[in-house]
């Protein structure tokens, strides 16, 4: 485990059949955090091939990320320490995601050469719950879950858990979402203009 001192940052990391399960433990509670997380994943090469993401009553995040690496390569404790090393900047350094990528320019072509396949969305509120679904299926490909997360932080929507799961060359994200101000999205302000800007991106 990777650890920072005096700083709630915690990294993680176990095999996983081909796979690695790489856990991320932050008391840090914000918007965004799921956004940093995708961007540092991304530029380091891993694809998340399932995530699972909770924040607790009291504020305490775990993220467990099952990646792998695009090249195939194993995780090693250079590849973790280099992760590390990036989140710590990003939560702690007073970088933001967007300077932290123009530092990666060849990231930024890859998003831009992606196939023009439109996603299937569907965003939904339940009368028993407080919190919006949104579903989402599309072809895989590297950064999906950055440029998903970093729509929904623009947006002012706080991600509260989301499961992703690639089968076959397709993923399904399944994330279920909350404004900043505590209230789940609104069907007729937030969800046709997050449609556009997710359709925009993917």
């Amino acid at each position: 485990m990777i650890t920072t001192p005096g700083k709630p940052l915690h990294l993680s990391c176990i095999p996983r059949g081909e796979a690695y399960a790489l856990k991320v433990n932050i008391s840090k509670n914000e918007i965004g955090i799921i956004y940093r997380v995708t961007a540092v994943l991304y530029v380091h090469g891993w694809n998340i091939e399932e995530a699972i993401a909770e924040t607790s009553m009291d504020g305490y995040i775990q993220d467990i990320f099952i990646v792998k690496r695009i090249d195939g390569a194993p995780m090693t404790d250079e590849h973790l320490n280099a992760i590390h090393a990036d989140l710590h900047e990003l939560f702690y350094g007073g970088m933001s995601v967007m300077n932290y990528l123009a530092n990666h320019p060849e990231k930024m072509e890859s998003l831009r050469a992606k196939v023009e396949i439109s996603p299937e969305i569907f965003l939904f509120n339940s009368e028993i719950s407080d919190s919006t679904v949104m579903d989402l299926r599309m072809e895989d490909r590297p950064g999906i879950l950055f440029e998903i997360s970093q729509i929904l932080f623009l947006f002012g929507v706080d991600i509260l858990s989301f499961k992703a799961v690639t089968d076959s060359g397709q993923v399904r994200d399944t994330f279920l979402l909350r404004l900043e101000s505590g209230s789940k999205l609104d069907e007729k302000l937030h969800f046709h203009r997050l449609k556009e800007a997710l359709n925009a991106v993917l």
